[in-house]
């Protein structure tokens, strides 16, 4: 496997809002190129259609339709 050059280094949470075409092509980008703490990593989606490919990774799901003003900071807590 080719060594990839590691950008930075995210200190911060990481909440991915949707797993579309693009966050499927942004999560192998992120992975190759910078460190960041997988327990802090996120991704809402109101599809779970995709979900093996972030469990084989140990990013953690959220099944929602909806973030809202009313529900964000319950959701995102445990970032």
């Amino acid at each position: 496997m080719p060594h990839w050059r590691r950008h930075a280094r995210i200190t911060g949470p990481i909440v991915m809002i949707g797993f579309g075409s693009i966050g499927k092509g942004t999560l192998p980008l992120i992975e190759r190129h910078f460190d960041y703490d997988k327990d802090r990593f996120i991704v809402i989606d109101p599809d779970g259609s995709d979900r093996k490919l972030l469990d084989e990774r140990g990013i953690r799901f959220v099944h929602l339709a909806i973030l809202t003003p009313e529900n964000y900071r319950e959701t995102l807590a445990s970032c």
